[in-house]
């Protein structure tokens, strides 16, 4: 698994204004997932692009957005605030951990950590439907997408 691991998955600490992260969001619309950290920018969490507009908007959905007075309270809460306990994986689990766990919990992309909990990237479910196709097509002895294994892996 290491090898399809993305580096500099986007991350935030734990007292983050949730307006960061949503600038973080609007800036890479193919991000789903920022990560939180603690001080010593362990794993402590993560704030889903979905939790963040439900969050944000649950109370706004009735009233039609008819009271923009409303729209000064968003993004107030914290990173700490909004996050959810993470799901991850370790450089060294298998792809099929990883699977199991983005299936059994819904997400499209899972943080991987070492062995302090550290964050060093994430995988996504792209990567693993990537390798997935890859490997059908080299069994079938057919023309196959190259998987990029040469991006750098950093702890």
């Amino acid at each position: 698994m290491r090898m399809l691991v993305t580096p500099y998955s986007c991350f935030v600490y734990k007292k983050a204004k949730i307006n960061e992260i949503a600038k973080m969001f609007i800036a890479d619309p193919s991000l789903k997932t920022v990560y939180v950290l603690d001080k010593k920018n362990k794993l402590v969490g993560s704030v889903t692009l979905k939790k963040l507009i439900k969050n944000e908007f649950i109370n706004l959905i009735p009233s039609s957005f008819e009271y923009f007075d409303a729209l000064e309270f968003i993004g107030n809460q914290s990173a700490e605030e909004l996050m959810s306990a993470p799901y991850y994986v370790k450089d060294d689990d298998t792809l099929k951990t990883a699977f199991i766990k983005m299936y059994e919990n819904n997400l499209e992309d899972l943080p991987v950590v070492d062995d302090a909990h550290k964050l060093i990237g994430n995988i996504s479910l792209i990567e693993l439907l990537t390798i997935l196709i890859e490997k059908k097509e080299q069994k079938a002895d057919k023309d196959y997408l190259q998987l990029n294994i040469n991006r750098p892996f950093h702890r």
